[in-house]
């Protein structure tokens, strides 16, 4: 078994030996490396482990709950405002539209949170896929199905071996 020191020294090439006189090189992929570019950005590990359709939705998902995260807040901070300002004025808090800027404070509040919350369900989820792409990408998905029944060499022929091939 010769090959290239520097084939062995690269983590995503594996030499896969078919027999004496052949060496075929399989790529693989790092699931490491994978999860690491999923944290970076949703949709940077599905680039990596070849899995371009999901990539836009990983990322776009991440894209819109980082947009109602910054529009909540800018909702959140003008209504925050608001309500302060009208307590410094001198206003009670008991009049309904005082109340109504405190409930709209704590309903962009909530709301901002929430997304945060999904915005790392995002992040979770794509690192998760990255993850088991990585694993998964050098599993074979032939339509070779075959099976075949052979005599049993070491015994004379007296027993059968079976071969699947999936």
């Amino acid at each position: 078994m010769i090959y290239s020191s520097a084939l062995a020294q690269d983590s995503s090439i594996t030499p896969i030996i078919k027999d004496s006189n052949s060496i075929v090189l399989k790529k693989s992929k790092s699931p490491f490396n994978a999860v690491l570019y999923s944290f970076i950005f949703p949709g940077s590990g599905q680039l990596y482990v070849e899995s371009y359709w999901k990539a836009p939705l990983a990322a776009g998902a991440a894209g819109f709950f980082i947009y109602q995260i910054l529009h909540n807040h800018s909702l959140y901070t003008q209504n925050a405002d608001a309500y302060n300002q009208a307590i410094a004025n001198g206003q009670s808090p008991l009049l309904p539209e005082i109340d109504l800027l405190k409930r709209k404070r704590e309903f962009y509040n909530n709301n901002r949170d929430i997304n945060g919350l999904y915005l790392l369900a995002v992040y979770g989820i794509a690192a998760v896929d990255a993850y088991v792409g990585a694993h998964l990408f050098d599993f074979d998905i032939s339509d070779d199905l075959s099976m075949s029944i052979l005599p049993n060499p070491v015994n004379n022929g007296g027993v059968f071996s079976a071969r699947f091939t999936f």
